[in-house]
């Protein structure tokens, strides 16, 4: 079964070990926020709280949409997951038109992205990928 909504904004992403939805309505200014809980083959989504979606928002808006650099020239990208590495809070972020061709990880500094070392870049994505295997199923 597919739900598709009026918006064609929609992204699911983790945040603090829980996977959310959100909703972006551009007509509307407005911005719905959910929390997917998957139940054998369904998924519940469940509005959080008021206080809940302004906190989440806060933490996520100013890096959820990015522009990288690569040796391809610049794209943009949107935050799939945040998670921690040692005392990092790291963010993966994908390609909106191509989410499972290559993912990226950069560091978050408050409001901010920043690189990851590269001697440590390669640590990171397995913890990644130890975190979150249901990003790789099928890859």
């Amino acid at each position: 079964m597919y739900i598709r909504f009026q918006t064609p904004y929609q992204y699911v992403f983790i945040h603090r070990n829980v996977k959310h939805l959100l909703l972006l309505w551009k007509k509307e200014r407005k911005r719905d926020l959910y929390i997917i809980e998957e139940e054998n083959d369904c998924m519940l989504l469940r509005f959080p709280g008021q206080t809940y979606v302004e906190m989440v928002l806060d933490e996520i808006e100013p890096i959820f949409f990015q522009r990288l650099e690569t040796d391809d020239g610049p794209f943009p990208a949107i935050l799939g997951a945040t998670f921690t590495f040692g005392d990092k809070r790291v963010g993966m972020y994908y390609h909106p038109d191509h989410p499972s061709e290559a993912l990226y990880f950069f560091e978050i500094q408050g409001n901010q992205i920043t690189d990851i070392p590269d001697e440590e870049y390669e640590a990171v994505v397995r913890a990644f990928m130890n975190e979150f295997p249901e990003f790789f199923v099928g890859t």
